[in-house]
């Protein structure tokens, strides 16, 4: 049976996203930050929502709406909690999310974000005996500028010079993708095939760095 190692490398900005919108303080276009709280309006069984932003330049406030009038029962489990504790990792949830939408609202524009990045992976599974072969995905939902070859190589604990002699051998193929790939910033998704020459180091240090060895 052939197989299907396969591993997933997801990139997250470790730049705060910011939303470009007119502040009514300086008078200009400026960044807005999440503050990473949240506030809340109950109307009966309904609920409304914001995310608080601040502008990095004059620290007034913003509420950016993240719902109006939602039935509270409608709510995930554990989501009225969070909103009402100021989870972190929901407030920062949201922000990415904000960033991302192609929904701007009048006056309001994304910004990109810059190259500072960590590396959420996983090995996603195998089928059947391992042949040689096996994908890398890599995912950039946050559109962090970052090179590609500096992606890999801090995935996989490599310098940039090493990533591009496997990528020459052979041993790191890029499918479908434009003339020096590793050069260009990542797209939103790309999958890299690994064709290691008889030692698995790749391999290898895909599964100790996904924490499955």
């Amino acid at each position: 049976m052939s197989s299907l190692l396969k591993f997933e490398w997801t990139i997250l900005s470790d730049v705060v996203p910011a939303i470009h919108r007119p502040c009514g303080r300086c008078g200009v276009v400026r960044a807005f930050v999440s503050s990473g709280k949240f506030r809340l309006n109950a109307n009966g069984s309904r609920l409304d929502a914001w995310l608080i932003y601040h502008c990095r330049a004059c620290n007034k406030s913003w509420n950016r709406t993240l719902f109006e009038r939602r039935p509270v029962k409608y709510l995930v489990e554990g989501e009225l909690e969070a909103l009402q504790s100021n989870d972190p990792a929901m407030a920062d949830g949201f922000a990415r999310k904000g960033c991302r939408s192609t929904q701007a609202e009048p006056g309001r524009s994304q910004t990109g974000t810059e190259a500072g990045f960590h590396l959420k992976m996983r090995m996603s599974g195998q089928d059947g005996e391992q042949t040689g072969e096996t994908l890398l995905v890599i995912r950039n939902p946050d559109r962090c500028r970052a090179r590609l070859d500096q992606i890999v190589a801090k995935g996989l604990g490599l310098s940039r010079r090493k990533v591009l002699l496997l990528s020459e051998a052979g041993e790191l193929f890029i499918s479908d993708a434009s003339r020096k790939p590793l050069r260009r910033p990542a797209p939103r998704e790309l999958t890299i095939v690994i064709r290691d020459k008889g030692d698995a180091m790749l391999v290898n240090r895909l599964i100790e760095k996904a924490g499955a060895k």
